[in-house]
């Protein structure tokens, strides 16, 4: 239960600690930076007793953290100003960051105001939209199953106190940020939404004022706590899971109370994967509007998506003739179509994820099985597929461009309008259970498609 409480243990703090920072200077608070700079640096030591990759990255992790954590801590201080900001990045990595996904900020936010959030749906599958009351999360969110949207494509969402009609999210005391999650599933053909802000009431400050040196010490202390404890509340979590094995598929799997996205079902697991081993991981076809599997190092970092296959979603897995998917961990590539790149990680973490299921069934926990590398066909179907070294160049090739297509946005609005004509992502309802049957019969057959191009 302690490591379910750590967030809001966090976010609680954040708020004291910067509310009582008015006894320092802002020299003394910088000096709590370093400290917890420091404090955060001892946790990466105890944790890797030898000067290798885990703890070169855990270092590294510290300092992307400080990036990360600025622009809340330290930048956001005028919510009749907020601005929009744009994760991925190369640094925006934190608490298992979602490989399919792009995250639009809007903060600072405030209950003292009404806010207009408004864009293009684009075409992805699946959006959702949340309102942040912790570093990590908040329970007011909704989805593009939720969204009303206009005959051309646009929406609109009133986040407020009081009620509105049409779309609209409830701004509670402490509430921080806005956050949009695009839920991408062909990296190169889909089109985000668009994301655009604008105060409509509130009390008015004009152009954002200048730095006091009080704000700066009330930034530092709260940059310095969030520094010094989302790291060890992280790994707290990671401690919790299971080796070489996933936990039962569940919203809390992470083991953070109030972190990422309400509505998602997800299982997490640590791996331990020498050189001449495998790990085998089985899951049905799932019936569900987005998910997926992603690798992650000792720091729950997503590991390099862009030049490494270290990820897959349901659209981009290909399934077993028997309806099941399974993904080969390994070191090197073992010539199957789902293998997840290790990339020299012989200790990480594994995520999955099932984003809204029907009905709330949550989906069978996943088996895990692991193998000697050169045995790995055994323990697949016999007709299992085999993968070329030239198509798995060409599709790394196409997960380098679309990352960088995702980090620069505009590259996605040249391939075409930002519009379909069947609504893109903000038309997407629940899959229903005749649907989802057909869905798995066209994950089928686009199983067999693609054995015929391999």
């Amino acid at each position: 239960m302690h490591r379910l409480l750590g967030m809001v243990a966090v976010a609680t703090a954040t708020s004291i600690v910067a509310s009582n920072a008015g006894g320092q200077d802002s020299d003394q608070a910088f000096q709590g930076f370093l400290d917890a700079l420091q404090a955060s640096r001892e946790l990466v030591l105890r944790r890797t007793p030898e000067d290798g990759a885990d703890r070169a990255e855990g270092l590294r992790h510290i300092i992307r953290l400080i990036e990360m954590q600025n622009a809340p801590a330290t930048d956001d201080h005028d919510p009749a100003n907020p601005h929009v900001s744009r994760c991925p990045s190369v640094v925006c990595k934190l608490g298992f960051d979602n490989p399919d996904f792009t995250y639009i900020n809007v903060a600072p936010i405030s209950a003292e105001y009404t806010y207009r959030i408004y864009g293009k749906c684009g075409t992805v599958p699946y959006i959702s939209m949340q309102i942040f009351d912790n570093p990590l999360g908040g329970e007011v969110f909704m989805t593009s199953e939720d969204l009303i949207v206009e005959p051309d494509g646009s929406y609109e969402i009133i986040l407020s106190i009081t009620p509105h009609e049409g779309n609209w999210m409830e701004l509670e005391p402490g509430a921080q940020r806005f956050i949009l999650r695009n839920g991408f599933y062909d990296w190169n053909e889909e089109i985000e939404a668009s994301v655009q802000v604008e105060v409509l009431e509130g009390p008015m400050s004009g152009p954002v004022a200048h730095l006091t040196p009080s704000e700066l010490t009330s930034d530092l202390a709260a940059l310095s706590l969030r520094l010094a404890t989302i790291p060890a509340t992280i790994q707290n979590a990671r401690d919790g899971w299971p080796l070489n094995d996933l936990n039962e598929p569940d919203p809390l799997a992470f083991g953070i109370a109030g972190a990422g996205v309400p509505s998602a079902v997800s299982s997490a697991g640590r791996y331990e994967v020498a050189d001449d081993e495998a790990l085998i991981i089985e899951t049905p076809v799932p019936d569900v509007i987005h998910g997926g599997i992603q690798l992650g190092n000792v720091w729950v970092e997503s590991l390099d998506y862009q030049t490494r296959q270290t990820s897959l979603n349901w659209f981009q897995s290909t399934p077993d003739t028997d309806g099941v998917i399974r993904y080969v961990l390994a070191h090197g590539d073992p010539g199957v179509p789902n293998w997840l790149d290790i990339s020299g990680h012989p200790r990480g973490s594994i995520f999955m994820r099932w984003q809204s299921p029907p009905d709330n069934r949550y989906p069978e926990k996943p088996t895990v099985t692991l193998v000697p590398f050169d045995q790995i066909r055994a323990y697949l179907p016999s007709d299992h597929p085999t993968v070329t070294p030239q198509a798995r160049a060409e599709t790394l090739g196409e997960r380098y461009r679309a990352v960088n297509k995702r980090r620069n946005p505009t590259a996605q609005f040249d391939m075409q309008a930002a519009t379909s004509s069947d609504g893109g992502g903000c038309s997407t309802a629940r899959v229903s259970d005749a649907d989802g049957a057909l869905w798995v019969l066209a994950a089928l057959l686009g199983a067999w498609l693609r054995r015929r191009s391999l």
